[in-house]
């Protein structure tokens, strides 16, 4: 019974290390990482910046998906300094189902420190 359990634990751990791996892949994959790092800021606030102020907002998910989706229009200017997102026009569209998976990655990540 204790192998199960710690089988089953092992599988969770990992399988939630794969979601995690595959949207730092899918961040490449749309030039996220061209201004944004987990840590630090780059051009853009970081991942955790940004997943520490999403998670105090009402429907965090939703309007952080909007931003992926629509860059800086989505709040009708830059929100962080002078750096403006860009929408689609000038990185790669985000479909919706990759805006959920990148919108839960960055509102997973813990408060930076």
């Amino acid at each position: 019974m204790k192998t199960i359990v710690y089988a089953a634990a092992v599988f969770a751990v990992l399988g939630s290390c794969g979601s995690a791996m595959a949207s730092a892949r899918l961040a490449e994959e749309k030039q996220c990482t061209q201004c944004h790092a987990v840590d630090r800021h780059v051009i853009g606030p970081s991942f955790q910046t940004i997943g520490a102020t999403y998670r105090r907002m009402k429907n965090p998910q939703a309007k952080l998906m909007d931003v992926i989706q629509l860059g800086s229009a989505a709040h009708l200017g830059p929100m962080w300094d002078k750096a403006r997102m860009p929408d689609d026009s000038e990185r790669p569209p985000v479909s919706n189902k990759e805006a959920r998976q990148l919108a839960r990655w960055i509102l997973s990540m813990p408060n930076p420190s």
